[in-house]
């Protein structure tokens, strides 16, 4: 939702800075009853980045199981034909 108000407000040409986005998501958040953070918090860098690579791998498993080339989809569009040698019966 927040970046659909963001691509809104590109689309309507309006210049924002930094500072406006922080105060327009801190408005989003208490809007939508969740924390703002005030500090950092508790989670390093090194963590963190090992945590996104865990779920990252992951998710690739189930990508490159549900993955279909654009060749393999536009195969399945073909009508089917019987094999040579082979009639169709009525």
């Amino acid at each position: 939702m927040y970046l659909d108000h963001a691509e809104f407000q590109a689309s309507r040409g309006r210049l924002m800075k930094m500072a406006d986005w922080e105060v327009r998501l801190d408005a989003f958040l208490r809007f939508n009853e969740q924390e703002i953070l005030q500090d950092k918090g508790r989670v390093s860098h090194a963590v963190a980045l090992a945590l996104a690579k865990k779920e990252y791998t992951a998710f690739r498993v189930e990508q490159d199981r549900r993955y279909e080339s654009d060749f393999d989809h536009a195969m399945k569009q073909l009508p089917k034909f019987p094999a040579k040698g082979k009639k169709k019966t009525p």
